[in-house]
């Protein structure tokens, strides 16, 4: 047991002053009475006066005594060792990349300052202390604790890199609250100093140790590649964030070959854009800017993976009577990255609403009207102005509002199909179920409708022609931000194997999903990934640091900010089993105070 208020146990000095107190006799009033020499010596009384006379150890001092020292216990506040009597550091880290930024002449990082402190609180608050030790990021990570000692912590902190780009803190902080709860000391380790209106938790104090430094880094970076010529083309975007002008060497390292090597001046606040054309079949490319006394390295290089083709396999079976049959040939003609081919090769195929598609998985299949082309159907057509009910979650429906649209040839809905663009009455654009195609029916005759004048028509094919491309097997992009998702999709035929999927990074493996779209979540590590479906690649991507508000060191400074509302102060808790004992003691002894005065004020009544 110990003294969680060891001030209260100053009570005790009462007890000598009580025991002094009644180390003399009270003084009563004067009382007359006659025949004094009959009294006897039993009853004879002292003279009363300030006379010091041997301690009488009677009821009333014994209660008394008892009183102050179950109040004096109360304020001291005793509590269980066994359970709270370690000291309990709970500490954020943040994990954001300028918290790696070193200083030039010294190297030393903002991260090792924060440790430094660290081990300072670790001998001060002695060997007996637990800590719990939280990094921020888009997702709070415990990496120590909860309450660990401190030989978990200093291998935590040991592999912890900063490298998150900018986010909010605030999620970090409610859990460490939580951690921390009334009891515990609560810190933020950070680079830079809250703004005032930013809310903070009352009990956290925040403790900054960043310093002003200028920055150079590469904010963005794109790696197209062009199936014709078989060449590609990189682009790349360095800022100079700081004060003075500099002089950056660029290069790009690709087989153990420098593809690229440029020096630039950047002046100061300037963000140049740069690009060179490589060749193709490179797989991957290191881009480094070379900056004299460059404080953040994570920014400085990245890594790009070429990109591949995918090219979207049309076929248009319209006959070329159709009234579609011109418009469809002219929009695909002007779209990238198409080729029209036969249906068995087919990504997308373009046929009249009369026709029924192949069943066949991750096959998409438009039909175009009319549903009827008998004379009596189309005679029978009708023409609507709106208003139209589009299905704006739909991944067809992206950016479509329909202006002006006058959509001619509307005939009875088609059969078993779910509305994706309709009227109160009709279903104009609808996708078919039933099927393992992804089936879609235009109820329209383009020979009597405005739609292909209008800005809807290419802003359609494109999003039709990009979900056929999503759909179609491998990865969407190679090249990712931290903290951005990634997905890739499966082959039809592989989808149900009883294969193990793997992601791995760094040597380090994890098992993903196995389903028809994989989607990895956001990644908190830069460098390269791999993909494999048992010991078959699949692929590979890269995921890179970009983060101009991060890079910007212009804005770090020291400083501390102690908590609005300081530790709470230690006196009686309520949920503390010896603050109940020592309640319930403290009134049984009042009672028997009151109770001792009682009869004894009723003994000198009946005398």
């Amino acid at each position: 047991m110990y003294f969680a208020n060891p001030w209260g146990l100053l009570g005790l000095l009462t007890l000598p002053v009580i025991i002094y107190v009644h180390m003399f006799h009270r003084r009563f009033p004067p009382l007359e009475v006659a025949g004094l020499h009959l009294w006897t010596l039993d009853t004879r009384k002292d003279t009363p006066g300030r006379k010091k006379e041997q301690l009488p150890i009677t009821r009333s001092l014994l209660l008394e005594l008892l009183a102050a020292l179950l109040i004096s216990l109360l304020l001291a506040d005793p509590r269980d060792a066994s359970v709270t009597t370690r000291p309990h550091l709970v500490v954020v880290l943040d994990n954001s990349a300028s918290m790696s930024a070193r200083l030039p002449e010294t190297g030393e990082s903002t991260r090792d300052r924060a440790i430094q402190w660290l081990n300072e609180q670790q001998k001060i608050m002695g060997r007996d202390s637990v800590y719990s030790i939280l990094t921020t990021g888009q997702r709070p990570t415990l990496i120590a604790g909860p309450r660990t000692s401190w030989e978990e912590v200093t291998s935590a902190i040991t592999n912890w890199q900063p490298s998150s780009p900018r986010h909010s803190f605030d999620t970090t902080w409610d859990l460490g609250s939580q951690l921390a709860g009334k009891e515990a000391v609560f810190v933020f380790l950070t680079d830079k100093l809250p703004r005032e209106e930013h809310f903070t938790p009352e009990r956290m104090s925040v403790h900054s140790f960043g310093r002003k430094l200028d920055n150079v880094a590469i904010t963005a970076a794109r790696w197209l590649y062009d199936p014709q010529s078989g060449e590609g083309t990189i682009f790349i975007r360095i800022a100079n964030l700081g004060e003075a002008d500099v002089n950056t060497n660029v290069t790009g390292m690709a087989k153990d070959k420098k593809i690229v090597s440029e020096s630039i001046s950047l002046e100061s606040g300037i963000e140049k854009s740069m690009q060179w054309k490589v060749p193709g079949g490179l797989s991957e490319i290191i881009l480094s800017a070379t900056t004299p006394g460059d404080p953040l390295d994570i920014d400085n290089e990245i890594t790009l993976i070429e990109p591949h083709a995918r090219t979207v396999t049309v076929a248009v079976i319209l006959p070329s009577s159709h009234t579609a049959f011109e418009n469809v040939k002219r929009i695909l003609g002007v779209m990238p990255d198409i080729q029209l081919g036969d249906v068995a090769q087919a990504n997308l195929v373009i046929a009249p609403a009369t026709d029924t598609p192949k069943n066949k998985r991750g096959l998409w299949w438009l039909g175009i009207g009319p549903v009827n082309p008998s004379p009596q159907s189309t005679k029978a057509a009708k023409s609507v102005i709106g208003p139209f009910l589009i299905e704006k979650q739909h991944s067809l429906m992206d950016g479509i509002v329909l202006g002006g649209v006058v959509w001619g040839g509307v005939q009875k809905n088609p059969a078993a199909t779910i509305p994706v663009i309709s009227t109160a009455k009709s279903i104009l654009l609808g996708q078919r179920s039933g099927t393992a195609a992804n089936s879609y029916i235009l109820n329209i005759d383009l020979a009597v409708s405005n739609l292909t004048e209008s800005p809807d028509w290419p802003i359609f094919w494109t999003n039709l022609i990009e979900q056929c491309r999503t759909s179609q097997p491998g990865f969407q992009r190679w090249n990712y931000h931290l903290e951005e998702p990634i997905q890739f999709s499966l082959a039809p035929d592989s989808i149900n194997k009883d294969r193990e999927l793997t992601l791995t990074h760094n040597q380090q493996k994890k098992p993903l999903l196995r389903m028809a779209t994989v989607e990895i979540p956001p990644r908190d590590a830069i460098g390269i990934y791999t993909v494999q479906d048992g010991k078959e690649l699949l692929g590979k991507f890269a995921v890179n640091f970009f983060d101009r508000e991060e890079s910007n060191l212009l804005t770090l400074k020291p400083g501390k900010k102690p908590p609005s509302v300081p530790k709470p102060a230690l006196g009686i808790h309520l949920d503390n089993p010896f603050s109940w004992l020592l309640i319930i003691g403290l009134l049984l002894t009042i009672i028997a105070i009151v109770s001792d005065w009682y009869f004894l004020q009723t003994k000198k009544s009946a005398m």
